[in-house]
C-alpha cells in the first residue's frame, strides 16, 4: 500500500471513529418525549351496523385485472351506488364527484380556509383463487368475531373506517376546522389512472394538501430492538413498480 493510500485509509478510519463518537454521545443524551395517553372515553358505536356495512362492501366483487375485458364493471358501479345508501349523512353534507375511470372524491367542508387533509383508500381487489380459501371470498362470512373476505385488509376496511367515522361525526354536528377530502379509486391494484386524475384535479384547482393519510404499514411489536411498545410504522416514501418478463 502506497503512502497516499495509507493516509486515505487513516482518514476514513478517523472519520468513522468521530462519527461513532457523535452517535454514541447523542444517543446517551436522548430523552424520549412524553407519550400521549388514551383518554379512556368510551365512544358509542353501532358495531352491528359497521360490520353489516363492511359486509356489503366485501360482497361487491370489485376485482381488478390487467386485462380490461375481464373486469366486471357492474360490480364497481354497484359499489359506488352502495355508498349513498350506507352513508346518508355524508351524501347530504359533502359534495361528491366521479373523477377518471373509477375515482370518487368527497369534500367535507371545514369552518375556515386552510390547507385540507386527504384520506385515501382503494376499493378494488386482486383476483381470487377461491379453491385455496377456507371460506368463500365474497360472501363476507362473520365467524368467531372474524370477517372473511377479499378486501377486508386491502383496503375496503380503511375505506369503511373513514366513512363510518365521518358519518357518525356529521350526525353529531361536528365540522372540521379545514376541508377534508375522501379520495377513493377502483384501479389501484393495476396501477390505474384514477388516482393520478384526482391529483391532477387538485393541481388544476390550486389546492395544496397539508397531509395525506393512505394505506400504509402495520402496527408491529418486537421489531425494533429496545422498543417494547407496539409501533405504528409510518411510510416516508412510495415504492414504484416494474413488470419483468422472463424468456
Amino acid at each position: 500500500m502506497g503512502k497516499k493510500a495509507k493516509w486515505i485509509v487513516a482518514g476514513i478510519g478517523a472519520g468513522a471513529a468521530a462519527l461513532g463518537a457523535v452517535l454514541v454521545a447523542r444517543a446517551a443524551r436522548f430523552n424520549p418525549k412524553d407519550q400521549y395517553q388514551a383518554s379512556g372515553t368510551k365512544i358509542d358505536l353501532d358495531e352491528e351496523k359497521i360490520v353489516n356495512d363492511m359486509q356489503e362492501m366485501i360482497r361487491c366483487k370489485t376485482i381488478s385485472y390487467n386485462d380490461p375485458s375481464l373486469i366486471d364493471e357492474t360490480e364497481f358501479e354497484k359499489f359506488r351506488n352502495l355508498l349513498p345508501e350506507l352513508y346518508p349523512n355524508i351524501h347530504d353534507n359533502c359534495s361528491r364527484q366521479l373523477i377518471g375511470k373509477t375515482g370518487i372524491l368527497y369534500r367535507w367542508m371545514g369552518k375556515e380556509e386552510g390547507d385540507p387533509t386527504v384520506l385515501m383508500s382503494h376499493y378494488d381487489v386482486v383476483p381470487v383463487e377461491e379453491d385455496q380459501w377456507e371460506k368463500p371470498a365474497f360472501e363476507a362470512i362473520l365467524e368467531n368475531g372474524e370477517l372473511w373476505g377479499r378486501g377486508t385488509l386491502d383496503t375496503k376496511g380503511t375505506l369503511c373506517g373513514i366513512m363510518e367515522a365521518a358519518e357518525k361525526l356529521i350526525g353529531e354536528g361536528f365540522t372540521p376546522n379545514h376541508d377534508i377530502y375522501f379520495a377513493f379509486c377502483g384501479d389501484e391494484e393495476v396501477n390505474g389512472t384514477s388516482c393520478p386524475a384526482i391529483v391532477e384535479w387538485f393541481e388544476e384547482h390550486g389546492i395544496h394538501i397539508a397531509m395525506v393519510v393512505d394505506e400504509g404499514g402495520a402496527v408491529v411489536e418486537g421489531v425494533f430492538p429496545g422498543v417494547k411498545q407496539p409501533c405504528g410504522l409510518i411510510g416516508i416514501a412510495e415504492k414504484g413498480m416494474m413488470n419483468v418478463r422472463y424468456t
